[in-house]
C-alpha cells in the first residue's frame, strides 16, 4: 500500500481502518522511536501478517495510519460549516469541534502530530504535506463562508484576512489544548476571537 497515493475520499475498508486506529494508539502509548510493529501486533491486536501484508515497515504504518487520521479529523471539523449560513456561528462550531476533539480524555493528537515525531517517518515530507492541505482546506472553507456573505458588510471588510485569523485562532487552540488548557479557558479564547467577526461594520 502507497500512503502517498491513497484515496482517503474513497471507502476504506473497515478492518483496515480499525487496525490504523489501534496502531495509533500504540504510537502514541510508547512512542514511535521505542515501537516496533511486534508492540503494535501484540498491544492493538493487529495480526503481523495483516500489517506485513499491507505495510512495508513501521515509518509506512506509522505514515499511512497518521494521513488516514488527518483525513478523518479534516472530515469532522468542517463537517459544521455547512449547517450555518451565519458566519459566526459556522466559525463557531469549528472552534468549539476542535476544542472538543483536542480536550477528549485519551487525546492522542498532540503526540501524534508533533513535528519530532513525523520527523521520523516523514522523510519525504508526505505528513507535512498532508497537514499543510488541511490547513489549506481549513481557510479555504472559511474563506468562502465569508465571501458569501460579503454583500453584508461594509466595502472595508476582507474576507481572505479574515479566514487567515481564523484559521491561526484554530492552531493557537489546538496548541494550547494539547498544553492542557481546560475547555473554559478554550471557549472563552474562541468566543473572544469571534468578537473580531462580530464587530465588522455592516450595511443598514
Amino acid at each position: 500500500m502507497d500512503s502517498d497515493t491513497i484515496n482517503f475520499t474513497e471507502t476504506f475498508p473497515q478492518s483496515m481502518q480499525e487496525a490504523l486506529k489501534a496502531s495509533l494508539k500504540v504510537f502514541w502509548r510508547l512512542g514511535v522511536h521505542r515501537t516496533s510493529i511486534d508492540d503494535v501486533c501484540r498491544q492493538s491486536g493487529v495480526s503481523y501478517h495483516f500489517l506485513n501484508e499491507n505495510f512495508e515497515s513501521k515509518e509506512h504504518l506509522y505514515r499511512t495510519a497518521v494521513m488516514w487520521y488527518l483525513d478523518q479529523y479534516g472530515r469532522q471539523l468542517l463537517s459544521g460549516f455547512a449547517m450555518h449560513s451565519n458566519p459566526v456561528e459556522a466559525i463557531r462550531i469549528a472552534l468549539y469541534e476542535c476544542i472538543g476533539l483536542f480536550c477528549e480524555n485519551d487525546c492522542p493528537h498532540g503526540s501524534l502530530l508533533s513535528v519530532e515525531l513525523m520527523e521520523i517517518s516523514d522523510t519525504d515530507g508526505v505528513i507535512v504535506r498532508e497537514i499543510a492541505h488541511l490547513k489549506e482546506q481549513v481557510h479555504g472553507r472559511i474563506y468562502q463562508k465569508l465571501e458569501n456573505c460579503k454583500k453584508r458588510f461594509t466595502s472595508g471588510f476582507n474576507p481572505n484576512e479574515l479566514a487567515e485569523f481564523y484559521t491561526e485562532v484554530m492552531i493557537i487552540l489546538i496548541k494550547q489544548a494539547c498544553d492542557g488548557v481546560d475547555r473554559t479557558n478554550l471557549y472563552n479564547l474562541a468566543d473572544a476571537s469571534l468578537e473580531r467577526l462580530e464587530n465588522q461594520p455592516v450595511i443598514h
